[in-house]
């Protein structure tokens, strides 16, 4: 079953989104971007982002929570590479639209060009 359905955040009290992390931590008041672990109880600063990073225990950013399942942990690891794939597919498919413009662009640019030096052409026949 796929994490979102293990753990439903719908109607979650005091999740300012529907994002999977909400169903282990609750935002601190007055403190943007803070969360406080409902399992262990740990304040992590960073958003949400970041939480998720301390549930599944991803190193580099932030401690892992000592009082998670393996279970648990797994399926936000699963989370967090589902959502890297997301961005990196988003980030090719911006690339590849942009370069198809400058392409697009390079060729109006030469028929630009073609048409400048026709016209420059009939005014000094004329």
């Amino acid at each position: 079953m796929p994490p979102r359905e293990e753990f439903p955040t719908k109607g979650l009290e005091g999740a300012p989104s529907n994002d999977i992390g909400w169903h282990f931590g609750t935002p601190v008041s007055n403190a943007r971007g803070s969360i406080v672990c409902k399992l262990c109880g740990k304040v992590v600063k960073g958003g949400i982002t970041r939480f998720k990073e301390h549930i599944a225990h991803k190193t580099g950013n932030v401690a892992p929570c000592p009082n998670v399942t393996g279970v648990i942990r797994e399926s936000m690891m699963n989370v967090l590479k589902e959502s890297n794939t997301k961005k990196i597919d988003k980030k090719r498919r911006k690339d590849e639209f942009l370069s198809q413009l400058t392409k697009e662009e390079d060729e109006h640019e030469g028929f630009i060009d073609e048409v400048s030096a026709i016209r420059q052409a009939t005014r000094e026949s004329i």
